[in-house]
């Protein structure tokens, strides 16, 4: 059985011809591909529930890749500052982390990986160096394999566990309780705060409140990576809140760029939410949380509405939902006919919040909605003829209603409730 042995020191450099040792790489990154495979179906075998997905695939591959990547920078006698491999690795062990896969399974996949690679190594050498110099260059080569193989396998077991840590205290009562101290202004000193949480509260704070479908781990992660991507200098924070809900917080030092976040609930499948705005330091901290639990509720009253929004987007809304039976008959009052249900009246609703929206400009809304001028013009006097007054000047209350609609289709549905 191969058995990896921490080393220490760093090996000494391997003394090639610069045209071997090209050579020696470039047939080690061309087996990436060969590789990756081998190590799904290692995965398969010891994870016989995990589904080895296109985004699995993608992360073994980069793995991998980043393994003979790094081999061949050492090899190279060349130097980077950016660790491909412990950023691909960490990936793939936050998959397993999130399917559940014991301590055992990761090293042992890990393990077996790392045979592979020193068995490819070991023939690729053999293929491409001269016979009388394959006894004196393997051995420091394989030295050279396993140092770095050693060093991954620690730090990847090392992530594995800090994952699972993570995971485990998001759903740990005591946990849960200092933060509601927090959200309840028990706690209202950040640096007080900062230590309780175990979280840099005295920053620029975005929370999100988010439903997983399925998945929840998985889901839950997915949204950390890809904040992360966004913030790179962010920390994240994550805390359930139910079986299938959880609250995230981001935070940073410099003020998060304007953009359009939900895009990222968006990006992830089984996920439905909301974010709030970027505020700063501890009050911040409290008021995006709340802000992200207002658009939440408008994005969860109907399962037929788009699924994730900023609280930008919703703010008017979420005071709306205060007394349901009032916006409703609000709704009714200010559209008339037009809020009704049906995909006709839908489709007349959306054409006139888009005019709206494009300050009553019907070639600009043609444009935007991808069809003709004319069909915009047709469908904006159905649309007017429906309203009880017509547009007059109740342009304001007629697109705020419109927004509510779209948002909570069957807002104005007794038997929504």
């Amino acid at each position: 059985m191969f058995i990896m042995t921490p080393v220490d020191t760093a090996p000494e450099p391997l003394e090639l011809p610069e045209e071997l040792r090209h050579e020696l790489t470039s047939r080690l990154i061309s087996r990436a591909d060969a590789e990756s495979d081998a190590t799904l179906r290692q995965v398969a075998r010891d994870l016989p529930d995990l589904v080895v997905d296109a985004d699995l695939r993608r992360l073994t591959t980069a793995v991998i890749k980043a393994s003979y990547q790094s081999l061949s920078t050492t090899v190279l006698l060349e130097t980077t500052r950016q660790d491909l491999l412990l950023t691909a690795t960490e990936e793939i062990v936050q998959r397993l982390a999130d399917r559940g896969a014991a301590a055992d399974i990761v090293e042992s996949v890990f393990l077996n990986a790392s045979r592979v690679l020193v068995k490819d190594v070991v023939s690729t050498a053999v293929e491409v160096l001269p016979a009388d110099m394959t006894p004196r260059v393997l051995p420091p080569l394989v030295d050279v394999v396993l140092a770095q193989l050693a060093t991954r396998h620690r730090k990847t077991v090392g992530a594995f566990l800090e994952q699972r840590q993570r995971r485990q205290r998001r759903s740990d009562a005591a946990f849960q309780a200092r933060i509601r101290s927090v959200l309840d202004g028990e706690v209202t000193d950040g640096a007080v705060a900062s230590s309780l949480l175990g979280h840099p509260v005295s920053s620029w704070n975005l929370a999100a409140v988010v439903r997983t479908k399925y998945d929840f781990d998985e889901a839950i992660s997915g949204l950390e990576r890809r904040l992360r991507e966004a913030l790179p200098s962010g920390r994240t924070l994550v805390v359930n809140l139910a079986e299938d809900t959880a609250a995230l917080w981001v935070s940073c030092q410099s003020q998060p760029a304007q953009q359009h976040w939900a895009k990222r609930i968006l990006k992830g499948k089984p996920l439905v939410g909301a974010f709030g705005q970027p505020e700063w330091g501890i009050t911040g901290f409290v008021r995006t949380y709340e802000q992200a639990t207002a658009a939440f509720r408008v994005v969860t009253a109907s399962a037929d509405g788009p699924g994730a929004a900023d609280y930008s987007e919703v703010a008017p809304l979420t005071f709306m939902l205060h007394n349901p039976e009032h916006a409703r008959r609000w709704l009714k009052a200010t559209l008339g006919p037009l809020a009704s249900g049906g995909e006709d009246t839908e489709r007349l609703r959306f054409t006139l919040r888009h005019y709206l929206a494009a300050g009553e400009n019907a070639s600009v809304t043609a444009e935007h909605l991808y069809i003709h001028r004319n069909t915009v013009k047709y469908r904006i006097a159905q649309a007017i003829g429906m309203l009880p007054d017509g547009l007059g000047g109740h342009r304001t209350d007629i697109a705020l209603a419109l927004d509510l609609l779209a948002w909570i289709p069957d807002a104005a549905d007794p038997e929504a409730d």
